[in-house]
């Protein structure tokens, strides 16, 4: 079997089991369906999101996922629980950068 078999079976039986419960030795969540949406970067941003992720410690793909469900919340408007979340996580991002840079 090829690679792209392969892949097709891996998507049949996830499509198959997706709306069942998680073995109990599997950690994690089943979250909701997703959608892959292509962006293109000048090379030069993208970089400059590579290195911000890896001082992060996070991969670049969640890194720019946070961001843009972040601006989807602002134009969207929020609950103040919602605000103060989201200014505690940018303080700790911020911790991080700064951390990372030795500035603070």
């Amino acid at each position: 079997m090829d690679a792209k078999q392969e892949v097709e079976k891996a998507q049949a039986e996830s499509e198959v089991t997706r709306d069942e419960p998680l073995p109990e030795h599997v950690m994690g969540e089943r979250r909701g369906r997703s959608v892959v949406q292509s962006v293109r970067l000048p090379v030069e941003a993208f970089v400059a999101i590579e290195d911000v992720a890896a001082r992060a410690g996070v991969p670049v793909s969640a890194l720019i996922r946070g961001w843009v469900l972040q601006g989807l919340a602002s134009e969207q408007g929020m609950s103040l629980r919602d605000g103060i979340e989201r200014l505690a996580a940018d303080a700790d991002r911020l911790r991080r950068l700064a951390a990372a840079s030795e500035v603070a």
